[in-house]
């Protein structure tokens, strides 16, 4: 027993060390890839706490770690958590890659994506959400007192914004979020809208520049999105598939 225990706290140490060869050999004499260390940590997470370590955490893919593995604790979580919140993108696109879950959060009630948000991790951000977003793309806001749009231009009126569509978390029903971001370098979104609990007005597609408009029944707050080009409909999906969620 204590030799077999020592084979996988050798596996988990080589994964550290990035010993790829040498962690392929302690498997493959029996060296268990979800052994822990003091602080609950398995090889794999070890490996994705450093860019360094990519061969390591790739290899133990490979071999067989579990990529949703969970360490309970504050700034804990599974490997994509640590990945994510050290800002390794080459890291979480592997871990994504191979059937990570971003929607599970850990002890802070946090999901990869909010611990990428809050870290500032702007490349971590587009890459979590490219991956589980409904959409994503240029939107333009309109902004201002609704009785100006009679006396100025909607160009005037409206501003580009980059928004993302995305699930909230794991629970059933699916409950989703709209991020607004003002620019693709932006980490945090400057706005998030719980859409489970707004009224989604259809847009008119009669109308040369449909807009959609969302009312947050829970800030009393509207929002009047159209395409991110004036009179551009390729984006209308976006429109149809909000409206198919709260239809």
């Amino acid at each position: 027993m204590g030799q077999q225990q020592s084979k996988d706290e050798l596996l988990y140490r080589h994964a550290v060390d990035g010993n790829i060869q040498v962690i392929s050999t302690l498997r493959r004499d029996g060296a268990s890839l979800e052994w822990v260390d003091r602080e609950g940590k398995t090889p794999l997470m070890a490996a994705c706490m450093s860019s360094e370590r990519f061969a390591a955490a790739r290899t133990l893919i490979e071999l067989g770690a579990d990529v949703n593995a969970y360490r309970p604790g504050h700034n804990a979580g599974t490997p994509l958590h640590h990945a994510a919140s050290r800002g390794l993108d080459n890291i979480v696109q592997l871990l994504l890659f191979h059937g990570a879950n971003a929607l599970i959060k850990n002890d802070d009630s946090q999901t990869p994506l909010q611990v990428a948000r809050v870290k500032g991790f702007s490349n971590v951000v587009r890459t979590i959400e490219s991956h589980i977003c409904i959409f994503s793309g240029w939107l333009r806001e309109f902004y201002g007192p609704s009785f100006l749009e009679v006396l100025a231009p909607n160009k005037l009126l409206s501003r580009k914004i980059w928004a993302v569509v995305d699930p909230h978390d794991s629970t059933k029903p699916l409950k989703l979020e709209l991020a607004i971001y003002s620019s693709l370098q932006d980490a945090q979104p400057r706005t998030v809208i719980s859409l489970w609990r707004t009224n989604v007005e259809e847009p008119n597609f009669q109308q040369l520049d449909p807009a959609v408009i969302i009312s947050d029944k829970s800030t009393k707050s509207q929002y009047k999105f159209a395409s991110g080009s004036h009179g551009d409909k390729h984006q209308l999906h976006f429109y149809t598939k909000l409206a198919l969620v709260f239809r």
